[in-house]
Formats: C-alpha cells, sequence, structure tokens
C-alpha cells in the first residue's frame, strides 16, 4: 500500500472513531437537574425552546424526522411536563408547542452547557491554522458527498456475506 493510500486509510479510520464516539455519546443519557433525557428529546426540547408555537408539522421537517414520530416525541415531553401544546384556535387539527417552566430551566442548563462544549471545542482546535482548518472541511464535505451517494443508491444496503444463495 503506497503513502497516499495509508492516508485515506487513516483517515476513514479516524473519521469512523469520530462517528462511533459521536453514536455513544447521542446515545447515553444525560442529566438536567433532576431530569434524564437522551440526545433525541434535547433536540426536540431545544427546537421547541428555539421557536416558541412552533408545530409538529414544522418541528419534523427541521429535524427530518416523521409527524408520527415527533407526536410521541410530544406525548413522551408533555409527559415529563416539560413542554405543553396549545390548539391552534383557526385550525383545530394544529397544536402549538412551548416549554414548561421546567422544560425552559432544562433549556437553558442545555444551552450553558452546549456553550461550554463548543469552547472547548474551539480552544482544541486554536492551534490549527485557518488553512488547515479550510482543508478539513473541505475534506468533510468531499466526504459528506459520497456518504450521501451511498445513502442514495443503496437505500436498504444488502451486503454480499447477507445474501441468499440460489
Amino acid at each position: 500500500m503506497d503513502q497516499k493510500n495509508r492516508r485515506y486509510s487513516e483517515l476513514v479510520e479516524s473519521f469512523d472513531e469520530g462517528y462511533d464516539l459521536c453514536a455513544r455519546y447521542d446515545s447515553m443519557p444525560h442529566q438536567y437537574g433532576n431530569e434524564i433525557l437522551y440526545q433525541s428529546e434535547m433536540h426536540f426540547l431545544q427546537a421547541v425552546g428555539d421557536s416558541p408555537n412552533i408545530t409538529i408539522t414544522v418541528i419534523s421537517q427541521q429535524l427530518g424526522k416523521t409527524k408520527s414520530a415527533c407526536s410521541q416525541m410530544v406525548r413522551k415531553l408533555m409527559k415529563k411536563d416539560l413542554i405543553t401544546q396549545e390548539r391552534n384556535q383557526n385550525n383545530n387539527r394544529e397544536y402549538y408547542l412551548n416549554l414548561t417552566e421546567k422544560g425552559t430551566e432544562i433549556y437553558y442548563a442545555h444551552e450553558k452547557f452546549d456553550k461550554s462544549c463548543l469552547l472547548r471545542t474551539y480552544e482544541s482546535l486554536s492551534d490549527f491554522t485557518d488553512e488547515e482548518l479550510q482543508t478539513y472541511i473541505a475534506i468533510q464535505k468531499c466526504l459528506n458527498r459520497v456518504f450521501a451517494r451511498d445513502v442514495e443508491e443503496n437505500g436498504v444496503l444488502t451486503l454480499p456475506e447477507n445474501k441468499k444463495k440460489k
């Protein structure tokens, strides 16, 4: 294997390691005060906090989730007393979502935590030059295009060892 292919391999291995760490982090429960939430719950709560009176239709588009999945999340977060839903007086089929007092406290606690994480990230990257950061961004965008193409072309991926022999 030549030097350039070794670098490609190292880059992909590094990406895979980062992906695995992000996936582990996203699957972990996080404690906010007395409440334990998963990332998907916090992202939903954050979307509601960022856009008061948001509807399930809008939030589903923002988060790339189905309306059904968002409705389930609404029920879950209402049960935890973190959000409310109020019927739109002009459209009985539409509800506005808002944070409760408890939801607002968690929203701001998460904002503070998020800012400290970003600050740590920015400080960790401060030794890289602007040119190095631009190169990384260009590489990541290229990888994202490849990954998007893989998803688009494969839909449901069937690996060779999983195919039935005829």
